[in-house]
């Protein structure tokens, strides 16, 4: 049984509405047996739900499907349950999400699938889990593809071109300026800078609502200006809380790339920082999952 948390924001203050979906798992990586893969790997249209990156795919022979990419998420696939009941998947098992607190659990099924094809390649034998609706609300699409599904490949996602790329080739080795490493876990996480200030932060393209969140206790040592403004409600599959923004007079750069953020987000959920897809706007993001390593380029 998988233990896996997960959270949404709603940005209710914006003039047109947006949801942020981000699964999270502080605990475990999958313990799901990993795909076997053909193919050759290739690109495929980005499309978007909000600014969260989503690609077309087959499920099974059958389809397209939208897809979101969450690079907040690890794990192979989570599916909205009505999508699996209408491929007629049969339940293989529970999975156990909670919220960032680790308390209130949601059971959900497993599913075992046959074939999940996009961008050249089909994953075969993949085990994946329903996704619940959080704050009431189905998401923009139909699954969200974790980063775990990636393990062998480089991904790329090319917010400018709209493009999804998936290869074998490596990134150079890290220097932490164009290329910054980062640890072993289940998250993605990176330093980020915001003026003499270096904080770590997950990088999240799951996460629309911001273009950086931090926790409040980072707030003292960041140069913020102007009176902080209620951004929206963020819900997990059990709570409700709500989300504040205010400006700050630093730059803020992942090594040597900046990033186009010129207000941060409070609080986080859990004492790390939070790079959303907002900041990776007109980017492209190369993630080395074999060498643990991210490029960002302007």
């Amino acid at each position: 049984m998988r233990r896996r948390t997960l959270i949404l924001a709603t940005a209710a203050a914006l003039a047109a509405p947006l949801t942020a979906f981000a699964t999270r798992d502080h605990h475990v990586r999958p313990s799901f047996p990993a795909p076997k893969v053909s193919g050759a790997p290739g690109q495929t249209a980005m499309l978007f739900a909000g600014v969260m990156p989503v690609v077309a795919a087959t499920i099974d022979g059958k389809g397209p499907f939208k897809l979101a990419i969450d690079t907040g998420s690890p794990g192979y696939l989570s599916l909205n349950a009505p999508i699996a009941q209408a491929l007629g998947l049969k339940v293989s098992g529970k999975a156990i999400q909670v919220d960032p607190s680790g308390r209130n659990p949601v059971t959900m099924d497993r599913y075992k699938l046959d074939a999940l094809a996009m961008a050249g390649l089909t994953f075969h034998d993949l085990e994946v889990e329903g996704m619940p609706a959080i704050g009431g609300k189905a998401p923009p699409f139909d699954g969200i593809l974790g980063m775990n599904l990636f393990d062998a490949h480089t991904l790329v996602l090319d917010f400018k071109g709209k493009v999804v790329g998936v290869s074998t080739a490596r990134l150079p080795a890290a220097d932490g300026a164009a290329v910054i490493a980062y640890p072993p876990g289940p998250l993605i996480q990176l330093p980020v800078a915001i003026g003499g200030t270096t904080l770590q932060a997950h990088l999240d393209t799951g996460q629309q609502i911001a273009g950086l969140m931090v926790p409040t206790t980072a707030l003292p040592r960041l140069a913020v200006h102007g009176e902080p403004r209620r951004l929206g409600v963020a819900h997990t599959v059990s709570e409700a809380y709500d989300l504040f923004a205010v400006g700050i007079d630093a730059a803020v750069k992942v090594g040597a790339t900046p990033l186009p953020v010129t207000e941060v987000a409070y609080p986080t959920v859990v004492p790390v920082a939070n790079i959303g897809a907002r900041a990776l706007a007109g980017m492209t993001v190369a993630i080395d999952r074999p060498s643990r390593t991210v490029r960002l380029q302007a």
